[in-house]
């Protein structure tokens, strides 16, 4: 099957989406000032009004307006929905961007605004992350700190400017739904772009299940994790925020109807922030007098939005609790293993409350729960996420991988996709013989890192997360899940696999794409090539290109993170503390910050934070997620120069949902 979107230069550089902009958006609560302990300040969870930048607040309004602007407006529409989606040998039932997997490739130009319009035609609330960018901290898209979760039927207007040229995508920030198949590339192109090739090919990777003989990712969630679910309270319900009442006090309560708010309480102005419903129907190709549903004109930079009030969080003591969180006997409240819903509280933070709180909490949860229980049962067979009747697949405790350090992660996916293709009916790339091909790898799986090669031929590493290096050749890549590397290749003359290898998960556990610049046979699926076998490029191996190099000297703020957690109890952390999104560890504006992370469990981790990129040590690049393997100690350092919440998680989104993720937060001035 040959790739319907190869890219030219030129016609790189002169393609223009449309959208429409507009949304809810949430402020954050407010929390205690971090108390230093011995390896640095611990997570906040006690809510102190006003302590921290508020999502929406003055201080993101002006970071925006202090991001370059080109002053175009690029418009899109975006509907998630379920799909029948051919992979290349099969048919499955996912849920998809669109009416492809993956999504459609976004494209905008550096210092344009993006403004889009996302419905949610889901059986389950979701949101969009836009992994990789700088962006104005209330379209981030994490659930309960920057924005409410979109309901099933509801729409959100995203709109920011872009400013950072280079390879990200975009995908949801709740439970796992990513694993479903919602994901796609956004690519960011450089006005002044200074390198030449002939054509570009976004190369997306991805482990797959979701369909195949009835497994779903939320059903291996609560395998592995031992039945509690996601944090984010959606696994193994039709709709979890409104069956099992986490999100309930959201919708009402504050005087709004169904989630839509159109009542005219707004403290604050700020850009592309509108009132969002099912009923959206902004027409693409409008002008910029147009005014949508939300009612602000399209192209400007203010409106008046009714405030969102984030949940309540309780006042809880984790001092008492956490010390207990990985050693024996869990928590002391036999609540370890147990679901946030299934004491009735939705997404309030269980850990760490008192047992008084918990007894409470349980008792008039024990409604919810049955309400739950039925609503889950009435909906099991009701598409993605909800069969829970396939087989196991969890990968075998022997697995290995040199590479990674020890087990190369946890499920055994049956697929690995290159572009939504399997390697029996793979993607295809033409190509004539010594044309330049820019190549933007993007690694959108669950669980799996990848050792990338294409036969016959030597990469030129050119980027690595959005960001440029100092030219490298490679004959293999390791990719981890979130990671993007661009690469440079000239094309030699006849059929070439390109190969993604699931490192560690087994010999035939691989993707396939295939290059052709002249005549010949499709190679096999079992094709091996040889620079498989020569040394493999990590981006602790690689250098920043000169203009986007870190700062030297010391930092103003140390964080230590410690990754903790095993593969029995899958009780993964940071610090010890499983997630709540009252969790802050505060930063203040204009700080440079270092970031020392030690994993101190058996497993490696793809580490990514939202809203900035760090540097690697010793010159090394620039990145917004890095592989930390068993055993690693690795210190980062970033400019606290983008004010808000922001997320910190490791991109394994198993380990995520299971408690490793945690926030970041700009203390208020």
């Amino acid at each position: 099957m040959d790739s319907p979107s190869t890219h030219s230069r030129r016609a790189v550089l002169t393609a223009g989406l449309a959208v429409a902009g507009g949304s809810l958006l949430a402020s954050s609560p407010g929390a205690a000032a971090a108390t230093p302990g011995q390896d640095g300040p611990r997570a906040d969870t006690r809510p102190r009004g006003g302590r921290y930048v508020d999502p929406r607040g003055p201080e993101v309004v002006e970071a925006e307006r202090q991001r370059v602007s080109s002053g175009r407006v690029r418009r899109l529409h975006l509907e998630a929905q379920k799909a029948r989606i051919d992979i290349g040998n099969r048919t499955v039932d996912t849920w998809v961007y669109g009416d492809r997997l993956p999504g459609e490739v976004v494209r905008v130009t550096a210092g344009d605004t993006l403004s889009m319009t996302f419905r949610n035609s889901l059986p389950q609330s979701t949101t969009l992350h836009w992994h990789g960018l700088a962006l104005r901290n209330d379209m981030d898209g994490v659930p309960d700190v920057t924005q409410r979760p979109i309901r099933p039927g509801d729409s959100f207007d995203y709109r920011f400017r872009v400013t950072q040229p280079g390879t990200y995508w975009f995908h949801p920030h709740v439970g796992v739904q990513q694993d479903h198949g919602l994901y796609a590339p956004l690519i960011i192109d450089d006005p002044k772009e200074p390198m030449e090739y002939d054509h570009e090919w976004v190369v997306v990777l991805d482990d797959w299940l979701d369909g195949v003989d009835g497994s779903d990712p939320d059903a291996v969630l609560n395998e592995l994790n031992h039945g509690r679910g996601s944090m984010h309270g959606n696994s193994g319900s039709g709709e979890g925020h409104d069956s099992d009442g986490g999100h309930a006090h959201m919708s009402g309560g504050h005087g709004e109807a169904a989630g839509h708010g159109n009542h005219g309480t707004g403290h604050d102005s700020s850009p592309g922030h509108g009132t969002s419903n099912s009923n959206s129907n902004s027409n693409s190709n409008s002008n910029s007098n147009h005014r949508d549903h939300s009612g602000h004109g399209s192209g400007s930079e203010g409106t008046t939005v009714p405030a969102w009030v984030p949940p309540a969080f309780p006042d809880v003591d984790l001092d008492r609790f956490v010390p207990h969180v990985n050693g024996p006997g869990g928590l002391g409240l036999d609540l370890a293993n147990k679901s946030l819903h299934e004491v009735g509280l939705g997404n309030l933070p269980l850990h760490g409350m008192s047992a008084t709180a918990a007894a409470a909490a349980a008792s008039t949860g024990a409604a919810s729960r049955e309400a739950a229980r039925a609503s889950r049962g009435a909906r099991r067979d009701d598409g993605p996420g909800h069969g829970h009747n396939g087989p196991s697949r969890l990968l075998k405790s022997g697995a290995r991988s040199n590479v990674l350090g020890g087990m190369p992660g946890s499920v055994n996916y049956p697929y690995h996709l290159i572009n939504g293709r399997t390697k029996t009916d793979p993607e295809g790339f033409r190509a004539r013989p010594g044309d330049r091909i820019r190549i933007r790898f993007i690694n959108a799986g669950g669980d799996t890192a990848y050792r990338v090669a294409l036969g016959g031929h030597h990469m030129t590493v050119t980027h690595t997360d959005g960001y440029p290096v100092q030219h490298a050749r490679a004959e293999q890549l390791l990719i981890g899940m979130a990671e993007r590397y661009d690469v440079l290749v000239t094309a030699k003359s006849g059929v070439f696999p390109l190969v993604a290898v699931a490192d560690g998960k087994g010999k035939d556990k691989t993707a396939l794409a295939v290059l052709r610049t002249g005549n010949g046979p499709t190679p096999e699926p079992s094709v091996h090539p040889r620079e498989l076998e020569g040394p493999l490029t990590t981006a602790d191996r690689l250098r920043a290109a000169e203009g986007v190099r870190g700062r030297s000297g010391k930092p103003d703020r140390v964080l230590t993170m410690k990754l903790m957690g095993n593969m029995e109890r899958f009780n993964w952390s940071f610090n010890g503390y499983p997630y709540t999104p009252a969790q802050r560890y505060a930063i203040e504006e204009g700080e440079r910050v270092r970031l020392v992370f030690r994993n101190r469990t058996a497993m490696w981790h793809p580490v990514h934070l939202h809203g900035h990129s760090f540097t690697l040590p010793n010159g090394g690049p620039r990145k917004d997620t890095t592989v930390m393997r068993p055993g690693q100690r690795l210190a980062v350092d970033f400019d606290a120069n983008n004010p808000g919440l922001w997320m910190l998680h490791c991109h394994n989104i198993y380990h995520s949902e299971s408690g490793m993720m945690t926030v970041l937060g700009y203390r208020r001035k």
